[in-house]
């Protein structure tokens, strides 16, 4: 049996959905396209993720030579009502860059240590980022979409991608650079609320998933806490990630519909989720409700508060009142913002009269600002 088999194997063994193997040369093209949108994509140019390097690997590992790519079915298990439109699937499973002692995290480890085990070096992210969706379609385990999504077959976009590179020649994949959507077809752009969408590209700083976890402050350069006003009108409910361009995708339909059975972990988690205990974020509640499924991106607690209180505000539902205005007393000026904000989202004299009693003590400006704002409405 030839060490790609050999390799190929053990991945499906795992419980991956799809494996494949390309080469290691650069993706020539990839680097470009970073480089002429720069003004988007400042945080990953200039930030510690280092895309432009790591799209010739052999930068950052002389000795690479070919990549591993193998693609996980995130949606083989179903997701609660009550958290889709709140967290995107992505998250709810658990699956994406997960802990080491993490189910997720270990089928990772397993697949390293099998492929040292067969003598090779091995390097991938977070010190070697690859555009990860490019070299899995050109290792054939991928097509790719008009929302900018890799696809699958049998899975659709619901796929965690992870890319191996290695120092070894390998047998190699024919590529599936190629985008099946249908003739025409543009749900998906014209579902985003914010507009973030052109086919095959996408500007981040529109992303509903962008804002709500790459918006913090000293995250990259170029990155603040600050999400203009008009995203937070339409993030409607997400807190962390958003899938409304997968939703309305009709090559996610037949996956979408599958309806599997809730992992019950996860439908643990959904019973004790509260926006509202977000807003108001106590340690017991981050660690046993937020970070098993929100570890991703978002460290300060602020951050959830934060777009706690933008879902709420969107809600319409003033029964939130009491403990947005509970929000104002929050020690974190950026808490105290935002929950004005959504105060005077929903409106009424309650919500009015809270706002105008915090504002008389508020001494940050930032937070003063939306608090007057919000009062202008």
């Amino acid at each position: 049996m030839s060490l790609t088999r050999e390799i190929t194997d053990f991945a499906l063994d795992l419980g991956y959905h799809n494996v494949g193997v390309t080469t290691a040369e650069p993706f020539t093209w990839f680097a470009e396209e970073l480089e002429s949108r720069k003004a988007a994509y400042q945080w990953v140019v200039d930030g510690r993720l280092k895309m432009i390097e790591s799209a010739t690997p052999t930068s950052i590992m002389p000795s690479a030579k070919s990549i591993i790519v193998v693609a996980y079915d995130y949606a083989r298990e179903g997701f609660p009502p009550e958290l889709v439109g709140k967290i995107g699937r992505l998250y709810q499973s658990r699956s994406y860059v997960a802990p080491r002692n993490r189910i997720h995290g270990a089928r990772r480890r397993l697949f390293i240590e099998f492929l040292e085990s067969k003598g090779l070096q091995v390097m991938l992210a977070p010190n070697l980022n690859v555009p990860e969706r490019m070299a899995a379609a050109r290792a054939g385990v991928v097509t790719f979409g008009r929302n900018n999504f890799a696809y699958t077959k049998d899975a659709g976009s619901f796929i965690v991608i992870t890319a191996f590179v290695v120092d070894a020649e390998l047998e190699y994949d024919e590529p599936t650079i190629e985008a099946p959507c249908p003739d025409g077809c543009s749900l998906c752009i014209d579902a985003c609320p914010t507009g973030a969408l052109e086919p095959f590209k996408l500007n981040p700083r529109k992303c509903i998933a962008y804002n709500c976890f790459m918006s913090q402050d000293d995250y990259a350069p170029s990155t603040s806490s600050h999400i203009p006003p008009e995203i937070r009108e339409k993030t409607g409910s997400w807190i962390h990630g958003c899938d409304i361009c997968q939703e309305v995708c009709p090559r996610n339909q037949r996956k979408l519909k599958a309806n599997p059975p809730v992992n019950e972990f996860l439908a643990r988690i959904a019973a004790e989720f509260d926006l509202r205990k977000i807003l108001l974020l106590t340690d017991e509640y981050y660690e046993e409700v937020l970070r098993p499924v929100m570890y991703n991106y978002i460290r300060g607690k602020k951050y959830f508060q934060r777009n706690a209180a933008i879902a709420l505000g969107n809600s319409g539902d003033r029964s939130h009142v009491p403990y947005l205005a509970q929000a104002l007393e929050d020690p974190e000026p950026l808490v105290r913002g935002y929950s004005a904000w959504a105060l005077g989202r929903l409106g009424g004299d309650e919500a009015r009269a809270a706002i105008e009693k915090a504002l008389a003590m508020e001494t940050d400006e930032s937070a003063k600002s939306e608090m007057e704002a919000a009062l202008a409405v």
